[in-house]
């Protein structure tokens, strides 16, 4: 069966962070003690999981993190932190390219409903993607094989007729599992490494 869409995962793959967090939450807390910031990150890190699969409620939940932390004023700043993102440009030409070539693109990542936001509106991924699959708004998150069930429905095509790319192999073994054909890709390999990962299923731009 050909391959009739691609699924393209955003961090990672089409995208990274223009800074690490832990070194901007250093920042923001005004502290390098590694024990504090180990906290904190989990504190962090558990308010934006129980956001992956709701469209509204992370930055409530961000806000009563920085309270716990006697950081308040800074809820600003902390949602800048988030939204500090480079593209892999290669990779969104080759993006476009496949696009133009007549091979629907779609975005298929885990982001909580402020970065989703800004990834679709300020980033314009909703013009350099046919679709978006944000996890906030489908329901489900990577590595849940619902996800990808979700989306398939959505499109309405066969498991073995979809390409998911992401950089993480738990998340091309769900694919998998639900019956999409699946690599693992980082965007930091460059277009080189896509155009061969992209071959190996017949497909090429």
């Amino acid at each position: 069966m050909s391959i009739e869409a691609v699924l393209f995962d955003a961090d990672g793959v089409v995208q990274r962070p223009s800074v690490w967090w832990r070194q901007a939450f250093e920042r923001l807390l005004g502290t390098t003690e590694a024990a504090r910031l180990d906290a904190f990150v989990q504190d962090f890190d558990a308010a934006e999981r129980s956001a992956l699969r709701v469209s509204a409620g992370f930055e409530d939940a961000l806000a009563s993190v920085l309270g716990r932390w006697n950081c308040s004023e800074k809820l600003h700043q902390a949602l800048r932190i988030l939204t500090t993102i480079e593209v892999y440009d290669d990779v969104l030409d080759a993006v476009q390219a496949l696009r133009h070539s007549g091979m629907p693109c779609h975005l298929a990542t885990n982001q909580q409903a402020h970065r989703a936001r800004h990834m679709s509106e300020v980033m314009a991924y909703r013009e350099l993607f046919d679709r978006e699959f944000y996890s906030c708004h489908v329901g489900a998150a990577k590595p849940e094989v619902a996800y990808f069930s979700t989306i398939l429905g959505e499109l309405d095509l066969p498991g073995r007729s979809v390409l998911f790319l992401d950089d993480r192999e738990e998340n091309v073994t769900a694919a998998n599992q639900a019956g999409l054909c699946a690599a693992v890709y980082d965007g930091s390999e460059g277009v080189t490494k896509l155009r061969r990962v992209l071959l190996d299923f017949g497909l090429r731009f």
